[in-house]
């Protein structure tokens, strides 16, 4: 058996500065998903997204969606400056292992880098969160969010063509989702953003065990979202779950894949690359070196310049 412990030490040997402090300093002390619980998850994302603030050079619009149980609560982020011309819109299906992440307020400094990096609209749904409402309650809020964008994109400054989905960890599986279900019934969609994403609900692939412990986020961590998600261990074989699981990806939007070598998600990430690839969909594949779960204070600028080019490339005019 690899001693995966030992391998740990000896990557962080070779680390300094900010990124040694990233992998060594608060979020390596917090308590296990487990342990923190549904409230204490909820309270743990609000500040990880950084707080409610308003960023001055971006404009804001709460609207209502009509879902499937009731209008959805949703938030548009239009950058300043831009001009008239008609922007890449960005629905983003926000992370928060299921269970948080939710309210407008939450991800405002979240959903407004990505508006003013990326140079797009970001429509910012918040849909319903287990385990109140399990699986697949917030999805179909999400795909809802998605037809009702399409049918309104020109409205909110956008193109219907240039819409891309998004979203990182679980936010990234139930964009895989929409854009195989919005593939399935025949709707537009340039592109999709999976970045650090959970693609299997089933949780055992190598870098579950090489990264499973010390890196932010555990194999465990992992274990308990899903349970919060699913509620019966049998729906992690249903591909809505679990989008590695879908009979075919052919036809699925061009997709951007984004994780950290270091991230327990690596080989999910890789393995729907790969099917990706067999299908002939166009993807892209980033795995960046010396890198967990999110970001580092090194590589975080990179991840919004590739989802801007990527989404130029196929959500452009």
């Amino acid at each position: 058996m690899k001693d995966y412990a030992k391998l740990r030490e000896e990557r962080f040997s070779k680390l300094s500065g900010e990124v040694l402090e990233y992998f060594t300093g608060d979020m390596s002390q917090r308590p296990s998903c487990r342990e923190l619980g549904v409230d204490g998850m909820r309270e743990l994302l609000v500040g990880f997204y950084g707080g409610n603030k308003p960023d001055p050079h971006v404009d804001y619009e709460d609207v209502e969606i009509p879902g499937p149980a009731g209008l959805i609560p949703t938030r548009i982020y239009r950058p300043k400056g831009l001009g008239s011309d008609p922007l890449p819109i960005y629905l983003h299906t926000h992370g928060g292992g299921y269970v948080a992440g939710g309210g407008l307020d939450t991800a405002i400094p979240a959903n407004s880098t990505i508006a003013l990096r990326s140079e797009c609209i970001v429509v910012a749904p918040d849909y319903r969160l287990p385990p109140e409402h399990p699986f697949p309650q917030g999805l179909d809020d999400c795909y809802a969010a998605l037809e009702w964008t399409i049918e309104n994109a020109e409205d909110i400054g956008g193109r219907s063509h240039g819409i891309c989905v998004g979203g990182g960890c679980t936010g990234g599986n139930i964009a895989a989702v929409v854009a195989l279900m919005a593939r399935d019934a025949g709707l537009p969609l340039g592109a999709q953003d999976l970045y650090c994403t959970l693609f299997d609900a089933r949780s055992d692939y190598e870098s579950h065990y090489e990264n499973g412990e010390g890196y932010t986020l555990s194999h465990d961590d992992c274990v308990w979202v899903v349970e919060q998600y699913l509620q019966d261990v049998d729906l992690r074989f249903d591909w809505r779950a679990s989008p590695i699981l879908v009979p075919s990806v052919k036809g699925v939007a061009p997709a951007l894949i984004r994780d950290g070598e270091w991230d327990v998600l690596r080989d999910e990430s890789i393995a729907y690359a790969n099917r990706l690839r067999d299908a002939g969909v166009e993807f892209q594949l980033t795995i960046v070196p010396e890198c967990s779960h999110t970001e580092t204070p090194a590589t975080d600028a990179s991840r919004y310049q590739e989802l801007k080019e990527f989404m130029q490339k196929y959500c452009g005019a």
